[in-house]
């Protein structure tokens, strides 16, 4: 051993040396355990804010259908609306199905309307197919708060409003009416 290393071990210079390093890494220990703590603390305290259960609220294919078709019969120049087979079945025993016409797919934040409809003559099928597209929008999205992300129409028919009118009570005219009397006898 050298003189200096001599003198350094009795005069316990290491020691300084090495006692000021081991207070330094008891510092970063303590700080790097109290910052473990916050953090930890801080998960705990953000898992006891989160809901047990999530609340949400959803809607039937039917509910957007019979939003979209009221609101498609409140456009100038839709007649109505052209069911299928099955509504034009029920109309022909006297029951009328609002939303004949109308298909909606439900997502949880979006919907896409199909619309099958009667033009009236005389008005703008791009026109009359703008303005649904905004109404049925705005009376989903205000009713529901869905986003309507799609509108898609078909014109099955044109016809004029005389027509039209008279097609429907031709039709009402041959629908019997069946009175089955008091059913207390």
């Amino acid at each position: 051993m050298t003189s200096e290393a001599k003198y350094n071990e009795i005069a316990g210079v290491n020691k300084k040396e090495q006692e000021q390093k081991e207070k330094q890494q008891e510092k970063r220990e303590r700080a790097e355990k109290r910052e473990n703590f916050v953090d930890d603390l801080q998960d705990n305290f953000k898992e006891e804010k989160r809901p047990a259960h999530e609340s949400k609220l959803t809607f039937e294919d039917s509910v957007i259908e019979k939003i979209a078709a009221i609101a498609c019969h409140e456009v100038d120049g839709v007649l109505d609306m052209k069911g299928g087979f099955f509504s034009g079945i029920s109309e022909q025993f006297g029951g009328y199905s609002l939303t004949k016409g109308i298909s909606a797919d439900v997502g949880e934040k979006e919907a896409a309307i199909d619309a099958s409809i009667i033009l009236e003559y005389g008005h703008s099928a791009p026109k009359v197919f703008e303005e649904l597209k905004r109404n049925i929008a705005q009376s989903v999205g205000q009713m529901t708060g869905l986003k309507v992300v799609e509108v898609n129409v078909k014109v099955d028919d044109v016809m004029t409003r005389k027509e039209f009118e008279l097609q429907r009570r031709n039709q009402n005219k041959d629908v019997p009416n069946y009175d089955q009397g008091s059913s207390l006898r």
